[in-house]
């Protein structure tokens, strides 16, 4: 999939973090180390309010001694390089990978104690890029934001179940505010998205769960098929090895399946390399203990997209409408782009100046009383990256 950018041209003016003398933070991917000294925080956020919570702060304590880690965190790339994570270089989990200890603000500011930072690194990216994002539903239900945080942040509940857990309302706050940094062999864009009720996958997924037949805002379709020159072949289960038999491109877990997103543990599945029928029984990767009840029995079947694109898609022709067209797809979320210094400054994305890309339906607005995942993504090419202490905020009333 070819994302078209349509936002690149604007600027993103960050707020803050000029250089200080003082104690430099210090990380290193194999011989090239990346510095970079620590700010005056409190200056580069004087005038703004916070919410009382972090989308994420990369303090969360860590499994592996001396990291912390990215809590409830997923990152996801397009399979054409490897997402690295520099100073822990053995963990490959793309869910809740670990953060670093690095000093960002200066010693007199308080807070920077045991200071921990996301580094994020990997490409060339050469088909459309790579992100990381956290579902609203985490801090919302899991967390305890709501009711913790008071009605001004959880949406009612309408009666739905997990469905009214799934978003936040931000309708009181002005954006998203994030620090980082990068590299100087890294890109410099990297964009945030904000995904609502009319542009999320996980939303329209429980829409479908709860009542098949009610309308939902955008639709989401499975391709069965394989990518590339793959072939989809039947395997037995191998011996000693977690995959089932049924049909692969190629042996079982030699290449990733086609939406390469959110795995752990619980979202195995999705992240093999399953075709045909045994891709279409596959879960839903964000939610793996669910059945997908979209298209799970349905046939493999060819289908020719009204754009000319042909490939083979769950559904039943006859008694399941046919795939979605682009232009009816969830995943368009609203964006803005940041372009990150090598320094650590504070970066601000108003929701005012969000807005989609083009590449699939198009929402009638932003919601922002059903904020359901925030995300920050990439283009093609290389990436390392610094974020910290990624939230919400608003300019002081």
């Amino acid at each position: 999939m070819t994302i078209t950018t349509a936002v690149v041209s604007l600027a993103c003016v960050p707020t803050g973090g000029q250089p200080a003398s003082g104690a430099t933070g210090l990380s290193c991917d194999g011989a090239a180390c990346v510095t970079s000294p620590p700010v005056d925080c409190v200056a580069a956020e004087q005038g703004l309010e916070f919410t009382p919570f972090m989308i994420a702060d990369f303090e969360a304590l860590g499994q592996n001694v001396g990291f912390g880690k990215a809590q409830y965190l997923y990152d996801y790339s397009d399979d054409t390089a490897t997402i690295r994570y520099p100073e822990a270089p053995d963990i490959t989990s793309g869910y809740e990978p670990p953060s670093i200890p690095e000093k960002r603000c200066l010693s007199s500011d308080p807070g920077d104690t045991n200071n921990h930072v996301f580094h994020i690194a990997g490409g060339p990216f050469r088909a459309w890029g790579g992100g990381m994002g956290i579902a609203m539903q985490h801090l919302n239900s899991d967390s305890g934001v709501c009711p913790a945080a008071g009605p001004e942040f959880c949406p009612p509940d309408q009666g739905r179940g997990t469905i009214d857990q799934l978003a936040l309302d931000l309708s009181q706050w002005d954006g998203v505010a994030v620090w980082a940094r990068r590299a100087s062999n890294s890109q410099a864009l990297l964009r945030v998205l904000v995904g609502d009720r009319h542009t999320d996958e996980d939303v329209s997924f429980w829409e479908y769960q709860t009542d098949p037949g009610a309308p939902r805002e955008c639709e989401r379709v499975r391709d069965c098929a394989c990518l590339g020159d793959l072939t989809c072949d039947h395997y037995e289960a191998p011996a000693g090895m977690e995959y089932p038999a049924g049909y692969y491109c190629g042996p079982p877990g030699s290449s990733s399946g086609i939406d390469v997103t959110m795995g752990t543990g619980q979202m195995a599945s999705s992240y093999n390399n399953t075709c045909n029928q045994t891709r279409c029984d596959d879960v839903y990767p964000a939610y793996g203990a669910e059945i997908d009840k979209e298209f799970h029995g349905r046939a493999c079947t060819p289908h020719a997209l009204r754009d000319g694109t042909q490939s083979s898609f769950c559904f039943a022709p006859g008694k399941d409408p046919p795939p979605a067209e682009s232009d009816q797809r969830c995943g368009d979320h609203f964006t803005y782009p940041l372009h990150l210094t090598t320094e650590w400054q504070l970066y601000l994305a108003p929701f005012s100046a969000m807005s989609q890309q083009g590449w699939a339906k198009k929402a009638p607005f932003l919601d922002l009383k059903s904020v359901s995942v925030v995300r920050l993504t990439w283009d093609v090419g290389n990436i390392d990256y610094y974020v910290d202490n990624w939230r919400f905020y608003r300019v002081r009333r």
